[in-house]
């Protein structure tokens, strides 16, 4: 500022005065931190050239420049001049022409080495392994290399599977028969007396509901609704499952207690999920099963819930039937 300038500001009142001079003051430190950014930091090139780190992309190292580790995790690495530690491509190639000290691996994909290449540990691919006439490599060259643990971990996932399936089968029914006891009964005695209705409407249900559920995906206003149905799905299919379980059990042990029953047709089940291709065909089974005894107990409820209540108010009351009787009384009914 020249002396005009200054003795303009300091003719200005105070206020102003000290407002000029903060914004003043908050200019030059912003020009200073761009100026800062810019500038790169003392050893910041080359701690970024010491390791090349790629999600997905093509990593070329030059003849010339040295690097460190290179990792890349989907796309391409070159390599002509000298990589200080191991090249590894999870998804992708490899073609080396200079050194590397370390191994080079190609999770899923082909390795090429060059006549001038040299690799001090061992050159590992998912794919092919190309290596020409003057290139020398300190390790073991493998091609087609498996790099999954699938053999050793195998059954170890299947165990696990069947363990989660299996406690959240037994937590779900309990709580079942905790909410809903009667509700339970309803829907036991409603596969007993009407077996081919209930597979039907278990059919039905499994086939309609995703169908709604994808037509209300296609309009806006029915997408939350469509959502919410086939996140639902799952849900549904494992409450169908338990009470297909329950189900078995009341025809095994008839006099026993709900729990027990639900035990027993619950081991059944499970035990058969122990079978490896026939787990599924039962789970799918058993939950259409479940759910279509699940909706003709629903359809009897909604329809006794409807009955006309019979006499007046001064009518002798009658005496009310025991629930095997009301069971009875709705399965000869049906699905009206």
């Amino acid at each position: 500022m020249g002396c005009g300038a200054a003795g303009r500001i300091r003719a200005m009142p105070r206020g102003v005065r000290a407002a000029l001079l903060l914004a003043w003051t908050a200019i030059c430190l912003l020009w200073a931190g761009i100026a800062a950014a810019q500038s790169p930091a003392p050893g910041a090139a080359d701690r970024a050239a010491a390791d090349q780190v790629v999600l997905s992309g093509r990593v070329v190292v030059p003849r010339g420049q040295a690097v460190g580790e290179v990792m890349v995790f989907h796309g391409r690495v070159q390599v002509a001049g000298v990589a200080q530690q191991d090249v590894v491509v999870l998804e992708g190639s490899v073609v080396v022409t200079g050194q590397v000290a370390g191994s080079v691996i190609a999770v899923d994909g082909d390795v090429t080495l060059g006549p001038a290449a040299q690799v001090g540990g061992d050159v590992l691919a998912g794919g092919e392994v190309s290596v020409a006439g003057g290139a020398r490599v300190g390790g073991s060259v493998r091609a087609g290399v498996r790099f999954t643990l699938h053999g050793q971990l195998g059954a170890v996932g299947s165990l696990v599977s069947w363990l989660a399936a299996t406690t959240s089968t037994l937590l779900l029914g309990m709580l079942l028969l905790w909410i809903a006891p009667r509700g339970a009964d309803r829907v036991a005695s409603a596969a007993r007396t009407a077996p081919w209705k209930s597979a039907i409407w278990g059919l039905v249900t499994a086939a309609a509901v995703p169908a709604v559920a994808v037509a209300l995906l296609a309009s806006v206003l029915g997408l939350p609704l469509g959502l919410a149905l086939l996140l639902g799905l799952g849900l549904l299919a494992f409450v169908g499952y338990t009470w297909a379980a329950l189900i078995i059990g009341r025809a095994l042990v008839k006099e026993a207690a709900r729990p027990l029953a639900f035990l027993a047709g619950w081991a059944v089940l499970r035990a058969v999920g122990l079978i490896p291709v026939v787990s599924g065909v039962t789970f799918a089974l058993a939950a259409v099963g479940g759910v279509g005894a699940m909706t003709v107990a629903t359809w009897r409820a909604r329809g006794r819930s409807r009955e006309p209540a019979r006499g007046g108010r001064h009518r002798a009351r009658r005496a009310t039937p025991s629930e095997d009787v009301v069971l009875e009384e709705e399965a000869s009914r049906g699905l009206s």
